[in-house]
């Protein structure tokens, strides 16, 4: 029977394409539960007959391989999808009875008496085991104490031969322990199992290796900003695309997770320290945090723009104005559009109220539902393009004034034409201009 199916007349490399593709697990989307979602795999070709179960069985072993993490802390293994957008096969319970991992990470902190427990286990896919080493990471760089009192101990082991164990391949070995190489000034690391010597070595050479310094991480934020700023230069249409790509990695420079449209700032007390040398010698590095990330967001709207995605663009500015709008009074926010958004604030408005003109001409019926925004007022174009003209009224404000009235007519945008009277434009200068420094074109010289 097997032998007259359609599949089995295939060759045997074809055959297991088709299972390779079939055996990819459906993800579901993040929420906030699960931030980075949860795999569900698909078992029923197994079903079919013996022959496809021995074929198929050999490639879901080949290219699905799992790693198990244990901690004391159920908090923990919550934290790790939830906040670092870490995808999961399995939590808790059904974790720790999971019988397929290559590899078990047992993690304790040995001076307080805390020791993994399999009940606080995950489970993950081992391509997304770094980043839960990047969440990791950001924890140790919030809470300069942690690694300290944190241990670790790495079993390898053969998940389907357990009997007579098969050598686990040096490029397999090299996956499973070298994204731990973030991870540094651990009380304690341990190795179970037939670990490689050199891959080993590896690790511990890693783990020595400085961290980078809130310099670092804010002057390559702005020097891939600056390379997106470029393409989208060159060629708006054509390079948008790539532009975002560089704006996407400009956020995760200054910790700043971006998986589809969702979000995760991480390791806030990083940023809690002074920039001693370099381009923003003398500022706070949490400041010029605040700044970039001001930045980026308007530059990301416009890559969205550029890309004809005014859901995606609306999305992404509209978040943004919601934190703006409600999180702030009306006189800090004056003074993040007058200073610390050294114009951006004013773009971001801007650049919204054209996606949303253009939704508003031609989206879809929901489209306010599918930008995360349906009872929100602030989700008109004409009271956007208001808060546009309040945060650009400035005269140092007049060459971003210009730069969103010419993006508005060349993505076919009417403005208001009140809104920007040369007599609505005040030039005179805010009491505040005491704060002048905190403009990054300034903290830059």
């Amino acid at each position: 029977m097997a032998g007259s199916s359609p599949l089995m007349r295939l060759p045997l490399e074809l055959r297991e394409l088709v299972y390779s593709h079939y055996f990819e697990p459906d993800k579901s989307p993040p929420d906030d539960y699960f931030g980075g979602g949860k795999y569900k795999f698909r078992f029923e070709l197994l079903r079919v007959c013996k022959s496809v179960y021995l074929e198929a069985q050999t490639v879901w072993r080949r290219e699905n391989v799992f790693v198990r993490i244990e901690t004391p802390w159920p908090q923990a293994v919550h934290h790790m999808p939830t906040e670092g957008l870490v995808p999961i096969v399995a939590i808790g319970s059904p974790a720790a009875t999971f019988p397929h991992d290559h590899a078990l990470i047992s993690i304790s902190a040995p001076t307080h008496h805390h020791y993994a427990d399999a009940e606080n286990s995950i489970v993950l896919l081992l391509h997304d085991l770094p980043l839960f080493c990047q969440v990791w990471y950001y924890s140790a760089l919030s809470h300069a104490d942690l690694n300290s009192q944190l241990a670790a101990s790495f079993a390898l082991r053969d998940p389907y031969y357990s009997a007579d164990p098969k050598p686990v391949a040096l490029a397999l070995q090299r996956k499973m322990l070298l994204p731990f190489g973030v991870v540094r000034g651990l009380y304690r690391v341990e190795f179970e199992g037939p670990w490689n010597d050199g891959v080993k070595a590896e690790l511990e050479l890693k783990m020595k290796e400085e961290n980078p310094t809130v310099q670092k991480c804010c002057e390559d934020a702005i020097g891939l900003m600056e390379q997106g700023d470029t393409l989208l230069a060159a060629s708006p249409a054509r390079n948008a695309e790539a532009a975002l790509e560089l704006f996407k990695k400009a956020f995760y420079a200054i910790h700043i997770i971006i998986d589809g449209r969702a979000r995760r700032v991480m390791a806030d007390g990083f940023f809690y320290d002074y920039i001693l040398t370099g381009r923003f010698s003398g500022q706070a590095a949490a400041t010029i945090r605040i700044i970039l990330r001001i930045r980026l967001v308007a530059r990301t709207v416009l890559a969205y723009l550029h890309m004809q995605e005014s859901l995606e663009a609306a999305f992404w500015g509209m978040r943004t104005v919601r934190i703006m709008r409600q999180a702030l009074d009306a006189e800090f926010e004056d003074f993040l559009g007058d200073f610390v958004g050294s114009g951006d604030t004013g773009l971001i408005y801007a650049r919204t109220a054209i996606a949303i003109s253009l939704l508003e001409r031609s989206g879809p019926a929901n489209w306010k539902e599918n930008i995360d925004c349906k009872d929100v007022a602030e989700a008109d174009s004409e009271l956007l393009w208001e808060l546009a003209a309040k945060n650009l009224k400035s005269v140092r404000r007049e060459a971003e004034k210009n730069r969103a009235l010419d993006e508005a007519k060349g993505f076919g945008v009417m403005v208001p034409p009140s809104l920007f009277a040369k007599g609505r434009m005040s030039d005179e200068k805010s009491a505040a201009d005491s704060l002048r420094h905190m403009h990054l074109a300034d903290v830059e010289e």
